[in-house]
């Protein structure tokens, strides 16, 4: 019979097995974190570039695009938005616990901090955000005012709310006011904005604490090691990247097509063309808060990667060898050795993994074109 003591022993020892090498520590030099600066230059475009350039407010009613009669319809639209909330919800969460594991993988307390700062500084807009459309003001515009003016409010008011609605139902308060649905799928539309900061901050970031290595004083195998665990990181990040913009453009997606069961028969192909177009914008939007905080990272690491093959090479001094050894014999650099070198140390990206990337980094763009043939 196993004793309590042995099994605490092995759960330590699991818990130790996923550290890094004992006695060195991951740092990071702070103006790493400026990458994160790109992907939020492209949401603060990306919220000026609708309400001034675009059509925020698309110039259709109710009246001019939806019939009459099919309310039960409502519910095929309700259906696809809760799926893909729950599951977008799931991936944001995923994508916090990667984070987590990052900041705890060897990392010095300095790095440490200042990423949690770095990312608490970057949900400030995301907040006031929300905060503003919860102010009183009536002129603030909203996303789902796309699909024209009222348009959504008039689906969503012909479905009940149970939560709202019968014995026991929450007859006031911050979740039930008139129209329950619509003021439900208001409040919905907060919780994905403050979701998306979370997410997006987390895997920038855990993207940016993989460019964390020892110093330069460390042996030269162990610094190898590291660059290639980092390396391997950065693209868990990237396909998590990839699988979550592109979850949150299906969510986008399945409100988008709230409307259409109940669309005229005259007006469903135009204002499918509309709506089509306006979720590749979305597309290209997602697509490019991964690039942004992809490319930079990937960039610095080849670049590392590349100096430690000339290190290995001679290239520059390392700092292996001790007083009265001269370490390893090193030979004269050439790109056909570097790149041998970077290989036998899992430090080049092959083809098949380049690939793999491009396709994470696109697959919003991807999920947007196969959207836009038929509805979710």
């Amino acid at each position: 019979m196993v004793e309590f003591p042995a099994l605490a022993a092995q759960g330590r020892n699991r818990c130790d097995s996923m550290r890094d090498v004992p006695g060195h520590t991951r740092d990071l030099h702070p103006a790493c974190f400026l990458i994160l600066g790109l992907p939020v230059a492209v949401f603060l475009i990306h919220e000026q570039a609708v309400p001034l350039v675009g059509i925020p407010i698309l110039p259709v009613t109710s009246e001019e695009i939806l019939v009459d009669g099919l309310d039960f319809a409502e519910a095929a639209g309700r259906n696809r938005f809760l799926g893909a909330l729950m599951f977008f919800t799931v991936l944001v969460m995923i994508a916090l616990i990667a984070f987590a594991v990052e900041l705890g993988r060897g990392l010095a307390p300095r790095a440490r901090l200042l990423a949690l700062a770095v990312f608490a500084v970057t949900q400030v807009p995301v907040v006031m955000a929300v905060l503003s459309h919860h102010g009183g003001r009536t002129d603030d515009w909203r996303s789902y005012d796309q699909l024209g003016d009222g348009v959504l409010r008039a689906v969503l008011e012909r479905g009940n709310v149970v939560l709202c609605e019968g014995p026991g139902a929450m007859a006031s308060g911050f979740l039930c006011k008139e129209p329950y649905a619509f003021h439900l799928f208001s409040h919905a539309l907060d919780l994905v904005t403050i979701l998306s900061g979370l997410g997006v901050a987390a895997l920038v970031l855990g993207m940016i604490l993989s460019l964390a290595h020892s110093r330069d004083e460390a042996d030269l195998d162990l610094r190898a090691f590291e660059q290639g665990r980092n390396q391997k990181t950065a693209r868990r990040f990237l396909y998590l990247a990839g699988l979550m913009l592109s979850a949150g453009l299906f969510l986008t997606m399945s409100w988008m097509h709230w409307p259409f069961p109940l669309l005229k028969p005259a007006m469903a192909g135009i204002y499918s063309e509309v709506i089509n177009a306006t979720l590749f914008y979305w597309a290209v939007f997602y697509t490019l808060l991964i690039i942004t905080g992809f490319a930079p990272v990937m960039f610095l690491a080849i670049r590392r990667s590349d100096r430690l093959a000339l290190e290995a090479m001679g290239g520059r001094p390392g700092g292996t060898a001790a007083a009265g050894n001269p370490g390893p014999a090193r030979t004269a650099p050439s790109v056909a050795r570097m790149d041998e070198w970077k290989a036998a140390h899992g430090l080049r990206i092959s083809m098949t993994e380049a690939v793999q990337a491009l396709v994470a980094a696109a697959s919003p763009l991807l999920t947007a074109f196969a959207g836009s043939f038929a509805p979710v």
